[in-house]
């Protein structure tokens, strides 16, 4: 009779809602560190002006605090698609509010950042630097994380280039990532 009653209440209690959620924060704190690569596209469009095109590779690293917030680091280098002597790089930093950021299965989110870019060919260096909203969405496996993601810049720095408004002016950056999560 005992063990029938302890077996009972054993099984209840493995059963319970508070020991799911441990488990649920256990699986959790396993893929809050991720590192990995991607693809990297940038488009400027300037009124009156053809659009620019680059394209290229990152390297990042993110870490979800939880669920619903992560930071991400990325290291961009491209080459423009027509000119292929003109090269940009540049480092991004964005903070993320989403829902799945550190647990397994469909990730989305949004949030914003800034960024700082170089562009180099013969005779010519310029740099850039502003804000940018971004967001994404993906899935996070037990091991590996996939994500595609969208920013909008601030575009005065390339305005200043053109010598025009920044209201003729739109720069927007994607990126498709794969990543270990640790």
């Amino acid at each position: 009779m005992h063990k029938t009653i302890i077996a009972a209440c054993l099984s209840t209690l493995l059963a319970s809602p508070v020991l799911a959620n441990t488990e649920n924060e256990s699986q959790q704190s396993s893929g809050k560190f991720s590192a990995g690569i991607g693809s990297y596209a940038l488009v400027v469009e300037v009124d009156g002006y053809s659009e620019d095109q680059f394209a290229g590779f990152s390297v990042f690293g993110d870490y979800a605090f939880n669920d619903h917030f992560s930071l991400r680091g990325q290291y961009y280098s491209m080459e423009h698609d027509d000119f292929s002597e003109l090269e940009a790089s540049g480092l991004e930093a964005n903070a993320y509010f989403g829902t799945g950021l550190a647990s397994s299965g469909f990730k989305a989110f949004i949030g914003g950042g800034f960024y700082s870019e170089e562009m180099e060919a013969d005779g010519f260096d310029e740099s850039f630097s502003g804000a940018q909203i971004s967001g994404g969405i993906g899935y996070n496996w037990q091991k590996v994380s996939l994500d595609f993601t969208l920013a909008i810049r601030t575009a005065g720095d390339y305005a200043d280039m053109f010598d025009e408004d920044d209201d003729d002016v739109v720069a927007a950056s994607g990126s498709l990532n794969i990543a270990y999560r640790f």
